[in-house]
């Protein structure tokens, strides 16, 4: 297993024996979009290494690098609430969306952007 599959991993909560919680894989998998903890059962199994495209989604959503989740730094958890971050994310949540859907989040966005400003 290398080094980014078990800080993924160590963000998902375990029990004192060091197994992971009732539910837990399927709550981190739904937060990336999936619609169960399948995926994440092929990532300890070694058959997917799909978790290296949800990188930047992790960061965000678990206040953690991009950096420490390769292994690059110990630091773990920098100010991750920065402008790019969050626009990765929205990049990477927008582009799993269907067409249709996204016009219907874009018009949503709009709204709420119309509203603010007035």
């Amino acid at each position: 297993m290398d080094i980014t599959l078990e800080r993924v991993l160590s963000l998902i909560p375990k029990k004192e024996d060091g197994k992971f919680k009732h539910g837990a894989l399927s709550a981190f998998a739904r937060k990336l979009g999936f619609k169960d903890g399948h995926i994440v059962s092929d990532w300890i199994a070694g058959n997917s290494t799909s978790y290296l495209n949800y990188l930047y989604q992790i960061s965000v959503l678990y206040n953690v690098s991009v950096e420490w989740l390769k292994g690059e730094t110990d630091i773990k958890n920098p100010d991750l609430q920065a402008e790019a971050g969050w626009k990765q994310l929205a990049i990477d949540l927008l582009s799993q969306l269907t067409p249709e859907e996204l016009d219907r989040e874009i018009a949503y966005l709009q709204k709420r952007v119309n509203e603010k400003d007035n």
